[in-house]
């Protein structure tokens, strides 16, 4: 009887605690040396594993799943991942919660890895066009459709700016080019400046 009690809490805690597991800003800090020197293998490779806790949704674990998903379009873009693998690997977070790096914010169209908001009467959103460090290559494109009109005021140019949302449309570029890889659409998305 003993035994049999001593195994069920072992199980109970052992669920508990895979169940309970919320991702840490160490958990993202140990990604940061890969991103820094474009380490795409390895920064999908980590960020996949810290991926397996299935009820997080803490803001980093939003944030792994952004950094899961650029690590391996920048795979793609140096032929260690094919479209097909991509796909497989990042259509199943459509739906989640992702929280991307802080931009700074601009009003120039083009510009690499910079935030311009798009607000009119109808619409508002923000785009990033979010590439490597040599700008030879767009990972993704991003589109934020804001629930809310955004006070621009908040945003100034050259503000650094953090955006997140829910990530609703993941789509591969179509000509399998290694010019863009991948476009993203968050709705019901937030700006907020950076800390």
């Amino acid at each position: 009887m003993m035994k049999k009690l001593l195994t069920l809490i072992i199980l109970f805690v052992g669920l508990n605690q895979s169940y309970a597991q919320t991702l840490t800003y160490d958990d993202f800090k140990s990604l940061i040396p890969y991103l820094k020197t474009e380490d795409w293998k390895s920064a999908f490779k980590e960020s996949s594993k810290l991926l397996t806790a299935d009820k997080d949704t803490s803001d980093f674990h939003a944030i792994i799943l952004y950094i899961n998903i650029f690590s391996a379009a920048g795979m793609v873009t140096e032929n260690q991942m094919s479209y097909k693998e991509l796909e497989q690997n990042v259509m199943k977070f459509q739906g989640q919660k992702i929280i991307m790096p802080a931009h700074p914010v601009t009003t120039k169209d083009g510009a690499l890895s910079q935030l311009k908001f798009e607000v009119t009467d109808s619409t508002n959103t923000a785009f990033t066009s979010a590439a490597n460090s040599t700008g030879t290559n767009i990972l993704c494109f991003e589109k934020f459709i804001f629930k809310d009109k955004v006070n621009l005021d908040e945003f100034t140019e050259k503000s650094i700016v953090r955006c997140g949302g829910t990530l609703e449309k993941i789509e591969t570029n179509p000509n399998k080019s290694l010019i863009w890889i991948l476009r993203l659409t968050v709705k019901d998305a937030f700006a907020r400046k950076a800390n």
